[in-house]
């Protein structure tokens, strides 16, 4: 488990989507077209940040570099202007070391919409996806559950009880 091809990873996002359709929730499958990695799995929300609201889109999109999913988000303030990278570390990782941050949120290109975005780095994924001994039916799914909420994105609960896995 770790690395996933780009037909797997495909199958895969389409069965995350059906399970977010069936719970109500607001996930989205974007599709540019079928060239590889153009399509990936979008979720909108808006957290509170100091006093006041920041929307967040997600974006899972499928690493060709390095073979496993990989989540990419634009965090907007309430006037449209966008946080910058340090203001994501602070809203999103206040807890972790300066040293550290580049390694781990850092901004990129998105794959897909070729602008920026902020992005966890997919460097060390497969082996964090690979520590979870059984392999997951679905690794999107379990992508999503494991980095997300350093973002600040949770699942339901009935994502891992979903009988479509």
């Amino acid at each position: 488990m770790g690395d996933l091809s780009w037909k797997d990873f495909l199958n895969q996002a389409k069965q995350f989507y059906e399970i977010s359709q069936n719970l109500g929730d607001s996930w989205t499958l974007e599709e540019k077209d079928s060239n590889e990695p153009n399509t990936f799995l979008k979720f909108s929300q808006k957290i509170k940040c100091k006093a006041e609201l920041v929307s967040v889109e997600y974006h899972v999109v499928y690493s060709v570099s390095y073979q496993v999913p990989m989540m990419f988000f634009q965090a907007h303030r309430s006037d449209g202007s966008l946080l910058d990278l340090e203001e994501a570390w602070k809203l999103f990782m206040p807890e972790t070391k300066a040293i550290d941050l580049y390694q781990i949120l850092t901004q990129m290109d998105h794959p897909v919409l070729f602008r920026p975005f902020m992005a966890l780095h997919p460097c060390r994924t497969a082996e964090v996806l690979q520590q979870f001994g059984q392999p997951s039916s679905n690794q999107i799914l379990t992508f999503v559950s494991v980095y997300g909420p350093h973002v600040q994105l949770h699942l339901q609960n009935e994502y891992g009880l979903s009988k479509d896995i």
